[in-house]
C-alpha cells in the first residue's frame, strides 16, 4: 500500500521540486512539500466549502430542533417521535447530517502514506537516478555495514536516505574497488549537493524522525503542529459558540477542540520530519482556510442566501399557479 501510493505522490513532488529548484539554490525540497500541500489543499476546497454550508444549514436548523424536541418534553415514545420528526426535517430542507463528517481528515490518510513512502525515496522521486545506480549503491552501502566500516545496520526502506548520509564512505569503496558506476562523477555530486543543501531546512534534519524520548530540534515538528492544529479548532470552536451554543457547550466538542491537535502532533512523531512538515503547512492552510471560507459562507449569509432563494421559489409557485388558474378560468369561458 505504502509503495503504491509512493509512485503518484513521490511523481508529484518530484515535478514540483524540479520547478522549484530552478528558482532556489537551496530549500527548494521545503518549497516543493509546501505546493504539494497547497494542491491537494486547493482539491480538497469544494469538500470544505460543502461542509461549512452544511454546519450553516444547521445552525439555522436549530430553533426548529429545539422546537421539536420541546413538542414531546416527557412523552414516553419522544426519542422515536423526535426522530422521526427530525428525519422528516432534513428532508423537507435537503440536510444531510452526514456531511459534517471527517471526510477531509481521512482523505489526509492516503496523502500522507504516500508521501511518506516519497520522503524515503529522494533518490527514484526527486533526483530521479536510475535504479540501476540505486542499486549498485545500496549493494555497496550493504557492504560498508556488513564489514562494519560504518556503524549501525542496512535497511532497506531507508537505503536511499543512508546512501545520502553515507555517500562519502561509498564514493571511497567505489574507488577502491573498481565498482563501475555510469556517470559516476556527476552522480555522486548530485547525491552530495542534495543531500547538503535540501534535506536540512533551519537546521531540521528532515529525513529524522521527531521522538519526545529524544530532547533535541526534532521536537519543534509535533510542537508546531500542535499548536498550528489548535488554531484551527478554537477558531472553529468560536464560531460555533455563536451560531450553536448548546453543541458547543457539549462534552464531545470539547475533547474534539483538544483532541485534534494532541492527535495531530502525536502523528508526526511516527513520519521523517518531511513529512511532520507538511502535516503543518497543511494545518497553517487550513486555518486560513477556515478564515476565508467562513467569512464568505458564514452562517448569516447562508441562512440569507436561502431564505432569499426560498422566496424566489415561492413566489415562482405561486405565479405558475396563477397561470394555471387563469388558463381553466379561459378554458371554461
Amino acid at each position: 500500500m505504502r509503495d503504491i501510493l509512493a509512485v503518484p505522490f513521490g511523481w508529484l513532488l518530484g515535478q514540483f521540486y524540479g520547478i522549484v529548484d530552478i528558482f532556489f539554490d537551496a530549500g527548494s525540497y521545503f518549497v516543493a512539500i509546501a505546493l504539494f500541500a497547497l494542491v491537494f489543499k486547493i482539491i480538497l476546497l469544494p469538500s470544505s466549502i460543502k461542509q461549512q454550508k452544511s454546519s450553516s444549514k444547521q445552525a439555522r436548523l436549530q430553533p426548529k430542533l429545539r422546537r421539536i424536541q420541546e413538542r414531546y418534553k416527557g412523552d414516553k415514545n419522544a426519542q422515536q417521535k423526535i426522530q422521526e420528526e427530525q428525519q422528516a426535517l432534513y428532508q423537507r430542507e435537503g440536510f444531510n447530517p452526514m456531511n459534517q463528517g471527517c471526510l477531509p481528515l481521512l482523505i489526509q490518510f492516503p496523502i500522507i502514506i504516500g508521501l511518506y513512502g516519497a520522503v524515503y525515496k529522494p533518490l527514484t522521486y526527486i533526483i530521479s537516478l536510475p535504479k540501476e545506480t540505486i542499486d549498485t549503491c545500496k549493494t555497496v552501502l550493504k557492504t560498508l555495514f556488513e564489514k562494519k566500516v560504518l556503524d549501525g545496520s542496512f535497511n532497506d526502506y531507508q537505503a536511499e536516505i543512508q546512501i545520502i548520509k553515507n555517500i562519502g564512505a561509498i564514493k571511497d569503496y567505489v574507488l577502491q574497488n573498481g565498482v563501475k558506476i555510469e556517470n559516476f562523477d556527476s552522480i555522486i555530486s548530485e547525491i552530495q549537493n542534495f543531500g547538503a543543501t535540501q534535506l536540512s531546512f533551519f537546521g531540521i534534519d528532515l529525513t529524522g524522525e521527531p521522538s519526545f524520548k529524544v530532547f533535541n530540534i526534532l521536537l519543534l515538528i509535533p510542537i508546531l503542529s500542535f499548536l498550528s492544529s489548535m488554531a484551527t479548532s478554537l477558531i472553529s470552536q468560536m464560531r460555533q459558540k455563536r451560531t450553536n451554543p448548546a453543541a458547543s457547550n457539549n462534552a464531545m466538542t470539547g475533547c474534539m477542540t483538544f483532541g485534534m491537535p494532541l492527535f495531530s502532533a502525536w502523528m508526526t512523531t511516527m513520519f521523517p520530519a518531511a513529512v511532520g512538515i507538511y502535516w503543518i503547512i497543511n494545518n497553517i492552510y487550513s486555518f486560513i482556510q477556515t478564515l476565508v471560507v467562513g467569512h464568505f459562507y458564514s452562517p448569516e449569509k447562508v441562512i440569507a442566501r436561502t431564505m432569499v432563494e426560498e422566496t424566489i421559489y415561492r413566489r415562482s409557485k405561486e405565479n405558475n399557479m396563477k397561470v394555471v388558474t387563469e388558463r381553466k378560468i379561459n378554458e371554461e369561458k
